[in-house]
């Protein structure tokens, strides 16, 4: 947990005990105290979201090189390559196929666990989003290449495979994965968290790539630097 985590933690709890405090002086009758104690809450508050605000639009857009973890607490994906397929066995794209493949981990010591909202997208360079194909993931599937669920449980210091399929305009030529969630909540009003209010992408750069054969998929194991400069 980051020192961040802790602070929003504290902000959450701070402002929990000023709305209680102030419906309590409403129900006492304490007019004055009560509009002092919520403007006191009001002005925290919007100490906290300027602060926010603040590092998000500070902070450059984040490009992670393929083969590197990001870790959201003990639980990690790490890009291990991508590949650039017309056709997922008879399945074939309306562009043209990015097969992403991805490891998740667990740092933990304890219990298995997931993500149970992880969401994971294509972007490319004027900002268009790509989510997952479900002709194509379907289609790994049947070829047997799909891997476990993003959102299946990872053993403590374990860790399992997964392919991901994106339908992409075969004009498209750079792209970049990005992790998120489907969910706001807390993520949105964590200062410095890569999906906080206006905060720019942390994502991997993929290149396109010559069509591989299912089953042996063509990856690419090296960082490509894009010129694109999307934000979330």
């Amino acid at each position: 947990m980051s020192l961040f985590d802790l602070l929003f933690l504290a902000s959450m709890v701070t402002a929990i005990l000023g709305v209680g405090r102030a419906a309590y002086l409403l129900l006492r009758r304490r007019w004055r105290a009560a509009v002092r104690s919520l403007t006191r809450l009001g002005l925290f508050i919007a100490l906290y979201l300027f602060v926010l605000l603040g590092f998000s639009l500070a902070e450059p857009e984040k490009r992670i090189p393929i083969g590197t973890p990001q870790c959201f607490d003990d639980w990690c994906i790490t890009v291990e390559g991508a590949s650039r397929q017309e056709a997922i066995g008879a399945t074939r794209a309306n562009g043209v196929f990015y097969v992403a493949t991805v490891q998740i981990s667990s740092r933990a010591e304890g219990r298995p666990q997931r993500e149970t909202d992880v969401r994971v997208f294509l972007i490319d360079e004027t900002g268009h989003r790509f989510d997952v194909s479900p002709s194509g993931q379907q289609a790994l599937v049947r070829a047997g290449v799909a891997g476990a669920p993003l959102t299946s449980f990872v053993d403590p210091g374990g860790a399992f495979e997964s392919r991901l399929a994106f339908d992409v305009p075969a004009t498209v030529r750079n792209v970049g994965l990005v992790k998120t969630s489907w969910s706001w909540f807390p993520f949105r009003l964590i200062i410095g968290d890569s999906q906080s209010w206006l905060h720019r992408l942390t994502l991997v750069p993929l290149a396109p790539l010559s069509p591989p054969a299912v089953g042996s998929p063509n990856v690419l194991r090296a960082p490509v630097a894009f010129g694109w400069h999307a934000s979330s």
